[in-house]
């Protein structure tokens, strides 16, 4: 990752970001509307993870860039 610049961090985190969005509303959906089992939640959770990893890359890469533009 050192070797990307800050925008294409920011663009490799945020489609992870977007993409894990769309597959956890699908599943929430799914979740929301049949009776399912175990398997189902545990996706749900995994998705909400991948979702937070994206969110979480993004500030990080953000936060990174304020703190080298200070110093």
């Amino acid at each position: 990752m050192n070797k990307f610049s800050y925008r294409s961090r920011i663009l490799y985190f945020a489609l992870i970001a977007f993409f894990s969005l769309g597959f956890f509303l699908l599943q929430l959906y799914a979740v929301m509307n049949n009776e399912v089992g175990t398997g189902s939640y545990v996706l749900l959770v995994l998705w909400g993870l991948m979702v937070a990893f994206g969110l979480g890359g993004i500030f990080y890469t953000m936060a990174k860039r304020k703190k080298e533009r200070g110093q």
